[in-house]
């Protein structure tokens, strides 16, 4: 019988322990612990959000700045484009106009058409004949500038990635010469 209280007495006991272990494990792994383990991890997640979120907020000003810069040549082209489009129709204006001003009289028409009688008492010396060379090279016109080849392709239909493309500037040029010239 005292064999059986022992024993008895020891499985209590170790039923004790094994329940006092169990509470003890379940309360470290869902207590404080764990809550103050998910903490620090949120934690070191939005310090990253935080990082990754400043690293593209500086990116993004970089691109706005860059982006500013670009738009300030592009109004200085602009600018230059159409100045020199108002200077190339004064000058056609003006050609024009010097064109229709310029009276023709029949008076300077007949003394141009009469050869000059030269005077009888002084004895003439012909010049030597002009010399004639033949260039070596072929003197070739000097190209239009872009923006009326551009208008000249657009008016003959073409598309703009094809003159782009023939004139080897960039589609964005010929779009915007195109918009410019009214096509």
């Amino acid at each position: 019988m005292y064999i059986a209280i022992v024993l008895s007495s020891a499985s209590l006991l170790s039923c004790i322990c094994f329940f006092l272990y169990c509470r003890h494990y379940i309360k470290s792994r869902t207590g404080e612990h764990l809550l103050a383990e998910y903490r620090e991890e949120v934690q070191k997640l939005i310090a990253e959000l935080d990082a990754a979120t400043d690293r593209d907020e500086r990116l993004v000003t970089e691109r706005i700045t860059s982006l500013k810069a670009l738009m300030e040549k592009v109004d200085k082209r602009l600018r230059v484009l159409i100045g020199e489009e108002e200077r190339r129709r004064v000058h056609a204006e003006t050609y024009a106009e010097l064109g229709r001003r310029r009276p023709v009289s029949p008076s300077t028409t007949l003394i141009a058409e009469t050869p000059p009688q030269p005077p009888a008492d002084t004895t003439l010396t012909m010049p030597p004949p002009p010399r004639i060379t033949v260039a070596e090279q072929q003197i070739e016109p000097a190209p239009l500038p872009v923006a009326e080849r551009v208008a000249q392709l657009s008016k003959a239909g073409l598309s703009a990635d094809l003159i782009a493309a023939s004139l080897k500037v960039s589609i964005a040029e010929v779009e915007l010469v195109m918009a410019f010239v009214g096509q």
